[in-house]
């Protein structure tokens, strides 16, 4: 046997290949090709002759420690790396499509994309909203398939640091964000993943799973790997292109084998406080923001892969003296930072919303 193919030498060239790819930051896949349903034995082949590739590429090499978007194919459960390349949605022009539509949204969108409405009451629990800041601590917060912009708006004029993904060009140019050049992204997850480049406390993806069909989930999951909490809802009904309807068990078991952990007691939580509060909060017009989807179908689940970077480490606040009290220097106590405390929200905050809300959606009484 020639020393090439010896089994240890060959196993040890493979671990050099992946810890000087690993060191340099040479893993540029955007695809899910090498998870296929090959052997292993093909993988690991796969693996080897891309390792070896890019250590031959000026080009990678010169690349290696920059900041660049990738995913380590030896670790699906890895936080993707940089921001990954967004990708617009293609326009049609379909009039038969168009009268199908009715009342939904996603004018020379396809087929797949859209289904929004002016506004969406069932989509907003602004008591979930609060209860997300002052007793979760969220700060950041990522919005995906956000349509037209009602929660990712919300949380803008709530002082957290917001981004969003939509992959209709009808909601994008309708949006209500502000500055949406800061903070909103066009991409059609259908075309293939994308993912922000820092990681967030929360991601929020409401009336957006039973739109994305399973082949795809990899490419929005994506997303969600750079969250520390992910709260999803899913639609037990019909709908526009509602393509991936299940119970919640289903998804549980989706979204665990996807490495995020459900969590029943955040879920519990937020979906009794939604109920409690389905009649708190009305839209100018008068309608009750009751959150439907929120209250019936909600779940939680964390990602430990974010949720434990020291970054958030201010998620779930709590006051560590005794008597959840401030820690007092003047009793020899190290006291808290600022950044350990939960935002602080204010009436001015939801008025400033409400207005935006009165201003851009039709129906809505003007001042």
């Amino acid at each position: 046997m020639s020393s090439r193919n010896h089994p240890s030498k060959k196993k040890n060239r493979y671990l050099s290949l992946v810890a000087f790819a690993a060191a340099g930051g040479l893993f540029l896949f955007n695809s899910t090709v090498i998870y296929s349903n090959e052997t292993k034995q093909t993988r690991d082949n796969n693996i080897e002759s891309y390792l070896e590739n890019a250590i031959s590429s000026p080009q990678l090499r010169s690349n290696a420690g920059e900041a660049t978007h990738f995913q380590d194919p030896m670790n699906p459960l890895a936080i993707p790396q940089g921001q990954a390349p967004n990708l617009p949605s293609i326009r049609v022009e379909d009039n038969d499509l168009e009268k199908r539509r009715r009342n939904y949204g996603g004018k020379g969108d396809k087929a797949h994309l859209g289904g929004f409405a002016e506004i969406d009451p069932g989509g907003i629990s602004i008591p979930v909203f609060k209860y997300m800041i002052e007793k979760l601590g969220v700060k950041s917060f990522l919005d995906i398939g956000c349509g037209r912009g009602f929660s990712t708006s919300w949380f803008v004029l709530h002082g957290v640091d917001v981004m969003c993904a939509e992959g209709s060009h009808d909601a994008i140019e309708r949006t209500i964000i502000p500055e949406p050049d800061k903070r909103l992204v066009e991409h059609d997850f259908s075309r293939g993943p994308w993912w922000p480049e820092k990681t967030y406390d929360a991601a929020w993806a409401v009336e957006f799973l039973e739109h994305v069909g399973v082949q795809y989930h990899y490419n929005y999951v994506s997303a969600f790997r750079k969250a520390a909490l992910i709260f999803v809802t899913a639609s037990k009904g019909a709908g526009w292109h509602h393509v991936e309807v299940h119970k919640n068990d289903w998804w549980i078991q989706k979204y665990e084998s996807y490495g995020f952990k459900y969590n029943a007691e955040l879920t519990e939580q937020a979906r009794n406080i939604a109920k409690a509060g389905k009649k708190d909060y009305t839209a100018p017009n008068g309608v009750y923001l009751d959150g439907f989807y929120i209250r019936v179908t909600l779940m939680v689940f964390v990602n430990p892969m974010v949720a434990s970077l020291p970054e958030h480490a201010h998620l779930f606040p709590e006051l560590g003296c005794v008597g959840q009290r401030l820690c007092d220097p003047e009793r020899g106590e190290t006291p808290t930072p600022e950044s350990m405390l939960p935002l602080n929200l204010t009436q001015a905050m939801d008025d400033a919303w409400n207005t935006l809300v009165r201003e851009n959606v039709a129906g809505m009484p003007k001042e």
